[in-house]
């Protein structure tokens, strides 16, 4: 078996990148589809009159928002590891083959980018949402404990 050339690399390289992108993108969605069923019962759960009697399903659909984004925050995370993983091999690669160089943009040569992505601020505030997301919900979920409590038993 003769050795890849450096653009038929590059092609594996990318076709791994956007696998895993699209592996990130629907675990995204996973963890937008689940915490959207769980908010509703959730507002439902708060038009009650006699809040104190839901109280116990009330506790239960937030620990389950919770415990649903903490679970999906290690596949998503292992996404990312992935991806950076791909783009710097990418990167090295653009960097170091001289016939590619006509097929790179300009975030592909910022110095040090080869080793080092947080260099390249697009990628990682495209990394954002599904960085944050779980922990954004997580918040959400606490949130919903402690004004749930205080509705129930101070009487807001």
């Amino acid at each position: 078996m003769e050795p890849l050339s450096d653009l038929e690399k590059l092609r594996f390289y990318r076709d791994e990148v956007k696998h895993e992108f699209s592996l990130l993108a629907m675990r995204s969605t996973i963890l937008v589809t689940c915490q959207s069923f769980l908010v509703v019962p959730f507002a439902i759960f708060n038009t009650v009159a006699n809040f104190r009697a839901v109280i116990v399903p009330v506790y239960l659909t937030t620990v389950l928002g919770i415990f649903v984004a903490l679970i999906l925050l290690e596949p998503i995370n292992a996404a990312h590891r992935t991806i950076d993983k791909w783009l710097l091999k990418q990167r090295s690669l653009l960097k170091a083959s001289e016939g590619l160089r006509d097929i790179t943009i300009d975030r592909d040569m910022i110095p040090g980018v080869e080793t080092n992505l947080d260099k390249d601020k697009d990628h990682v505030k495209s990394f954002a949402f599904s960085k944050y997301g779980p922990w954004a919900f997580c918040l959400f979920w606490c949130a919903a404990i402690v004004w749930s409590t205080l509705r129930a038993f101070v009487g807001f």
